[in-house]
């Protein structure tokens, strides 16, 4: 089987298994995996419903017993589930496991395996992508073809993540309609042959060119954007079938009102939002020919979307992925199907050819990220020019490089939105994130209550502008990290990019004691190896952000 791939490379460097309980008591739970496990950082995500129920769970367990397959059960302790509701921080962005079709999410620090490993398809998917994944995470250029091809993110490494995101070039780390609907090209014709040639029937001949495409959505994990283009694709060979003319709006309505009846959170996905937004685009009558201006017109198109859903876009990462799209769906995205197949023989060095064209994409958005950011009514006034354009111009040679009026439309829309006055709330004393040994503390400045003073910042440099403007700050004084200095560097690095860098003097911040008292109160609520805090002097009103918002002693506050 060509998904039979790695297995040897995944059992390299695989953490020992933990040890079983000796029998099943009441603080256990058995659960059976209900697909492949995905790596994550210092953990897998796998789904898995308890015995004898119906639901799903999304669960993050340890890496150690990875990968999982269908079928495989595993033991649980019931006191070491942590629901995961919610973003684990103000400013980190959404969670929500009924997108994935799960009834609850929970974090495990223990687990063991039940029984045997189970084979089959699900097994060496779960294999490959542990082996690609390890093979990868010390080589940019290899992991930027595991994150995009293969659909696991963890592949690559979060500064890589940041200086694509930075380029507007995020959403090629991200499997995409365009993935499927590559991997389908690449297989539709020859097989379509192959099976005239075998039975001589239409509908045999169908069928095999399906199957690799819904093997492939297998691997990457059936995200809403590759299912939209997995369900295209055989609406296209029904009308084959059939005899019947496709109509590329049509199948395009009727796939995402199919994928909604099926699963209305996709509603909210902005994975679906872009996927659907981008097809639009490429399936209209008037769509421009050639991959270039495809890609502009594309990249200008879902500006509104991105704008909406994530605050910012720029011209600098519309103009990055005129080069880098073309780039990756002609060399990294073929190549690395390819190669994915050929991991069988030649293990995850098989997609190095691939990895060529990453280096590329990744070498494009390190310079695109240091470029300096162009003012928002650049913006605003090429959505206003086009605009102009689409209702003075009528020669097509022209018109197949400007942007629709529903973007330009959207694109003022969307800066109006995001221009308005907002008030943030005051904010508080102080806000501790972390656990009892170590935590990010923030305080306002004496002088000027919008700056933050920032001690010890052990998140990532990236977190930090979105969290301080989620807590009311417009920026930070000072940020200081007396045992790790170069942490203190890398936040500050990224504040001044964002202009959000300032400077100031800053309080002593709360005491170790009142600190240390509030961060375990909150941990035995969440039961979380971290938490957040915030509170008033002296730690009056303290609150503790539970799934998704400030709680305290009577309730929520959003």
């Amino acid at each position: 089987m060509v998904l039979a791939a790695g297995v040897a490379g995944a059992a390299r460097g695989r953490l020992p298994e933990p040890e079983p309980p000796d029998i099943a008591g009441p603080g256990l739970v058995r659960v059976t995996v209900r697909g492949a496990s995905a790596p994550a950082t210092a953990s897998c995500a796998v789904f898995a419903s308890p015995d004898g129920s119906s639901a799903v769970w999304s669960l993050r367990v340890p890496e150690a017993i990875c990968p999982l397959a269908a079928g495989d059960p595993i033991w649980l302790r019931a006191g070491d589930l942590a629901r995961r509701e919610g973003p684990p921080w103000p400013g980190a962005g959404s969670f929500d496991p009924a997108r994935d079709g799960a009834a609850a999410a929970f974090s495990v620090e223990h687990a063991w395996r039940a029984g045997g490993a189970n084979g089959g398809y699900w097994r060496a998917v779960a294999e490959l992508r542990e082996a690609t994944t390890r093979a990868s995470r010390s080589d940019a250029a290899l992991g930027f073809v595991v994150a995009s091809v293969l659909g696991q993110p963890a592949a690559l490494a979060p500064e890589r993540r940041t200086e694509l995101r930075r380029a507007g070039l995020g959403h090629v780390v991200a499997v995409s309609g365009m993935n499927v609907a590559v991997a389908a090209a690449l297989v539709q014709t020859p097989l379509l042959r192959a099976g005239l040639l075998v039975g001589g029937s239409l509908t045999l001949a169908a069928a095999l060119a399906w199957l690799p495409v819904l093997a492939y959505l297998g691997v990457t994990g059936g995200e809403p954007p590759a299912l939209r283009a997995a369900v295209m694709f055989a609406l296209a060979q029904l009308a084959t079938l059939t005899g019947r003319p496709g109509h590329g709006l049509t199948a395009l309505a009727w796939t995402a009102a199919a994928m909604l009846a099926w699963r209305p959170a996709w509603a909210l996905d902005p994975g679906l939002h872009l996927s659907l937004a981008a097809m639009a685009i490429l399936v209209h009558p008037t769509a421009p020919r050639g991959l270039v201006a495809q890609s502009w017109r594309v990249s200008f198109g879902t500006l509104p979307i991105v704008l909406v859903h994530f605050g910012q876009a720029s011209l600098i990462g519309v103009a990055a992925n005129v080069i880098a799209v073309p780039v990756f769906t002609v060399w990294v995205l073929p190549l690395g199907i390819a190669g994915m197949v050929a991991t069988r023989w030649w293990g995850p060095e098989a997609l190095r050819p691939a990895a060529l064209g990453g280096q590329v994409i990744i070498d494009l958005a390190g310079l695109a990220a240091r470029a300096p950011e162009p003012p928002w009514w650049l913006l605003a006034g090429l959505a206003g020019l086009g605009l102009v354009l689409r209702w003075t111009v009528r020669r097509p040679a022209v018109l197949r490089w400007v942007p629709g009026m529903l973007p330009c439309v959207g694109v003022l829309a969307a800066l109006a939105y995001l221009g308005r006055e907002r008030s943030p709330e005051p904010p508080r004393a102080w806000v501790a994130i972390g656990g009892t040994r170590s935590a990010a503390v923030i305080v306002p400045a004496p002088e000027d209550r919008s700056l933050a003073c920032v001690r010890d910042p052990w998140l990532a440099p990236e977190a930090w502008p979105e969290l301080l403007a989620a807590l009311g700050f417009r920026g930070a004084a000072a940020v200081a990290a007396p045992r790790s200095p170069p942490a203190a560097a890398a936040v500050q690095a990224e504040l001044e990019r964002a202009g959000m860098m300032f400077s100031g003097t800053c309080p002593e911040g709360p005491a170790l004691k009142s600190l240390r008292i509030h961060l375990e109160a909150c941990q035995a609520r969440t039961r979380q190896r971290r938490a957040v805090v915030r509170a008033g002097p002296e730690g009056a009103g303290a609150e503790c952000w539970i799934d998704g918002a400030f709680v305290g002693a009577t309730g929520p506050e959003r």
